[in-house]
């Protein structure tokens, strides 16, 4: 009975608890944050809110009005801070971060350096520090105003690329978790082309593009866009990989499709500043416009061989762009300091210059073909044999 007591008198608590002091229709919810480069050393801060008044067709029912579901507010100040509290000033609803899915910066902000974003990311605690960060050329608040053709709003397409890791998904946490601040970043990439569901009007498209290379927290170089696909496979990001080669036979192309792979990166036991990178990946063949007999097992292996130097190259290539500018983006130091820490400790100081001068980076990758596809040759061989 006494239990019973008790459960009586802590419900009501329970029940009328209220996780906020403000109602819902007192919140301005932020769908997206965009920053750019302003005069004088400031920062523009622009900020994408949806309009719940619009998100309901008035001739469904609702209380809605026409005209599209989001808006875009802007304020440059000294600080992050400062240009937000503008903008706060501005409208009838306290912003509200919880709902903040993407932050996306000019490659001319991300130039300057990103510290001062990440300081208040990190010390905004509604702020989801997993959220999705691009870098955008030209103006980063101009994604804004490309056309959401599938979806209701802009930021839902820059947010899929992450999603479907057809893209780096690099986060702030990413950035904070670095010693350095060294990271990779995905670069979108804009234009204007006529479209055929906004009757041939002109609208901005905006796709996955280039990578953006980070040392010390500023952007210092790019890879571009062959070449960053090989930060995938460093980044364990690889699933539903197209890699189209020649074939061994008649120079031909095949197409395979990388369903897994996996990578282990560790330092060597022997040399100090030598890395073993291991890549282990399993496929399957979705197009062939060869005459090669897939039936033909040395000859599958060969075809391994050769998609197995494609990868490694680009790989290797992504490497070499990251040492040229001492950007570590890919945490070879991290490793060092598990596996090695009297050597990282002797030069954790100087390793910028370390890991571009002196770093030896081995790749060893070992590709497996598991499926072929419905038909081991193409269509028309089988037609013409019979």
């Amino acid at each position: 009975m006494k239990n019973l007591k008790w459960a009586f008198f802590l419900c009501p608590l329970l029940l009328t608890g209220c996780w906020s002091q403000l109602e819902l229709n007192e919140r301005a919810f932020v769908a997206g944050i965009y920053i750019d480069k302003a005069s004088n050393g400031h920062m523009e801060v622009s900020l994408s809110f949806t309009l719940p008044n619009r998100l309901v067709p008035g001739d469904l029912g609702g209380a809605g009005t026409s005209g599209k579901p989001y808006t875009i507010l802007s304020a440059t100040g000294k600080s992050f801070t400062e240009a937000y509290k503008k903008i706060q000033a501005t409208i009838t609803r306290s912003i509200s971060w919880g709902h903040t899915r993407i932050i996306v910066i000019s490659e001319e902000m991300a130039r300057d350096g990103i510290k001062d974003i990440l300081e208040f990311v990190i010390r905004e605690p509604s702020l989801n520090i997993n959220q999705a960060l691009l870098i955008a050329p030209g103006k980063a608040k101009d994604i804004e105003e490309l056309t959401p053709i599938f979806e209701r709003f802009p930021t839902a397409i820059p947010i899929s690329f992450t999603q479907r890791k057809v893209t780096l998904d690099t986060t702030p946490k990413d950035f904070l978790e670095t010693k350095n601040g060294d990271m990779i970043v995905g670069l979108l990439s804009k234009k204007y082309i006529k479209m055929l569901s906004e009757d041939g009007k002109k609208g901005l498209f905006v796709s996955p593009g280039e990578m953006a290379l980070f040392h010390n927290y500023k952007m210092v170089g790019k890879l571009d866009i062959e070449v960053g696909r090989g930060s995938f496979w460093l980044r364990n990001l690889v699933k539903g990989a197209e890699v189209t080669i020649k074939s061994p036979t008649d120079q031909n192309l095949i197409s395979l499709l990388v369903m897994n792979a996996h990578t282990k990166i560790r330092p060597s036991k022997k040399e100090p500043y030598t890395f073993n990178v291991e890549i282990k990946a399993d496929g399957n063949i979705s197009e062939s416009h060869s005459d090669m007999d897939l039936s033909n097992q040395k000859q599958v292996v060969q075809l391994e061989r050769i998609a197995e130097k494609q990868i490694r190259n680009r790989v290797q290539a992504a490497l070499k762009a990251s040492q040229e500018v001492k950007a570590d983006v890919f945490q070879f130091g991290e490793y060092l300091s598990w596996y090695k820490p009297k050597i990282w400790k002797e030069i954790k100081g100087d390793w910028p210059e370390v890991y571009s001068q002196k770093a030896k980076i081995n790749v060893h990758l070992d590709l497996q073909i598991e499926r072929h596809g419905a038909e081991n040759n193409p269509f028309w061989e089988k037609e013409r044999n019979s």
